[in-house]
C-alpha cells in the first residue's frame, strides 16, 4: 500500500464520523441528542433542550424568523451555555459581525429576535456535563448586534 494513502487515513482511525438523523420542524418542539434540526417557522420557534449528557449533540439550523422569536432553552435554570455566538450581519457591515460569549454564571436561553440577535443561523450544541451545553453558534442579524444569550 501506498505511505501517503497510509498515512492519510491513518489519523482519522478510531474517530467518530458526523452523522446526523435529519428532521424538518414548522412549530415549537423538544430536541433530542444526534438530531439536526431544519427549522422552517418564520413566526419564530421555541426550542427546549434536553438535559445534557457528556457527549450529546444537537444542531439546529433556523431559517429567518419575521415576527416574533426564535428561542432555545435549556430544560432547567441550573442548565446553563458555554461557547460562542459569531454575529455576521446581513448586509455585510463589518463592523457588526460581532462575538459573543455567554458568562456561564446564568445564560440558559438563545433568543434570535428576527434583527439584532439573530435573523437566521446554525446553532450547534455538545453536552459537556449534566449541566453545561458548549455551544458553537454561526448567527445572521442586522442592526446594531447584541448578545443572544440571556
Amino acid at each position: 500500500m501506498r505511505s501517503d494513502v497510509l498515512n492519510s487515513s491513518s489519523n482519522n482511525y478510531g474517530q467518530q464520523i458526523d452523522k446526523w438523523k435529519f428532521s424538518a420542524k414548522t412549530a415549537a418542539f423538544t430536541a433530542a441528542d444526534g438530531f439536526c434540526y431544519l427549522v422552517t417557522d418564520a413566526d419564530g420557534c421555541a426550542v427546549t433542550l434536553p438535559e445534557p449528557n457528556v457527549g450529546d449533540r444537537i444542531k439546529i439550523v433556523f431559517g429567518c424568523v419575521t415576527s416574533n422569536n426564535h428561542t432555545v432553552t435549556a430544560d432547567a435554570t441550573t442548565t446553563l451555555f458555554s461557547g460562542y455566538a459569531l454575529m455576521l450581519d446581513a448586509d455585510g457591515t463589518a463592523a457588526q459581525c460581532k462575538v459573543f460569549a455567554p458568562d456561564e454564571t446564568d445564560d440558559d436561553v438563545i433568543t434570535m429576535n428576527g434583527g439584532t440577535t439573530g435573523i437566521s443561523g446554525s446553532i450547534e450544541l455538545v453536552g459537556l456535563s449534566d449541566k453545561m451545553w458548549q455551544v458553537e453558534a454561526v448567527l445572521y442579524s442586522e442592526g446594531t448586534v447584541a448578545t443572544p444569550f440571556a
